[in-house]
């Protein structure tokens, strides 16, 4: 193996690891997108929960 070819596969697999990095970023930047998806609709839930009970004990006065 010469130098050259050396230096070709090192170009390699240091360009595959960083297209695997980015790829990792990416993954984690949309699960975090729809943790937070989740999140705003549960506490949406909630808030709805606790809106009705309020209503509906308020009306039994």
């Amino acid at each position: 193996m010469t130098v050259m070819e050396r230096d070709d596969l090192t170009d390699t697999r240091n360009s595959v690891e960083e297209q695997r990095r980015q790829e990792a970023a990416l993954r984690a930047r949309k699960l975090r997108g729809r943790n937070l998806a989740v999140l705003a609709a549960l506490l949406a839930l909630v808030v709805l929960f606790y809106a009705i009970t309020v209503v509906r004990m308020g009306g039994g006065h």
